[in-house]
């Protein structure tokens, strides 16, 4: 099975989504952490990269793509090989948690 690619409309408030940001560009990779944010998504990824072999172990487990302005809204999220959509989700539901107090789309 490939990349799987899946369109959604998980919509925030524009507080909501620079939140989301806010916390993935803390958390990111080159920082020990687990996320890569970019200007309209957010790579996940399975292990943070706190030190070489667990940046080794870690592979991506798929990406959430963002339309902001009057939308401010996911999109889409993309599934890479060997994980689901609710594996995702579970994973955006720690990232509302952490960055918003709460769970809105994720499980």
């Amino acid at each position: 099975m490939a990349t799987q690619s899946i369109e959604v409309d998980y919509r925030y408030s524009r507080d909501q989504l620079d939140a989301l940001f806010a916390l993935a560009r803390a958390e990111d990779v080159e920082k020990g952490g687990r996320y890569d944010a970019r200007s309209g998504a957010i790579n996940i990824y399975t292990h943070p990269w706190n030190s070489p072999t667990m940046q080794e172990e870690s592979t991506l487990m798929g990406s959430i793509y963002v339309f902001w302005v009057e939308e401010n809204r996911i999109w889409q999220v993309e599934i890479e090989e060997e994980f689901s959509l609710e594996d995702l989700l579970v994973e955006l539901g720690m990232l509302e948690e952490k960055a918003i107090g709460r769970k809105v789309h994720g499980r």
